[in-house]
C-alpha cells in the first residue's frame, strides 16, 4: 500500500544528482546533506546555515543509520 501525504525530508550521507554530479558531507564547508520530499537538495554549512541548492535535483541518495 502506498503512502499517502507530504514527503518528509531525510538527512542523508550524499545524494546523486539528475545532472551526474554528488553532493556529499564530505565535501569542502558541508557539513550535512537533506533530501526532501520534492526532490530539492538541502545543505548546511560549518557556519549552521541552511540553504536549498540551486538547480539541484536528488536522484538517489545514501542513507544515514545511526
Amino acid at each position: 500500500m502506498a503512502r499517502k501525504g507530504k514527503k518528509r525530508s531525510i538527512q542523508v550521507w550524499g545524494c546523486d544528482l539528475e545532472d551526474g554530479t554528488k553532493i556529499t558531507n564530505n565535501d569542502d564547508g558541508i557539513v550535512s546533506v537533506i533530501v526532501n520530499g520534492d526532490h530539492s537538495v538541502t545543505i548546511t554549512d560549518m557556519n549552521n546555515v541552511q540553504k536549498i541548492v540551486e538547480g539541484a535535483r536528488w536522484v538517489s541518495y545514501v542513507p544515514r543509520q545511526n
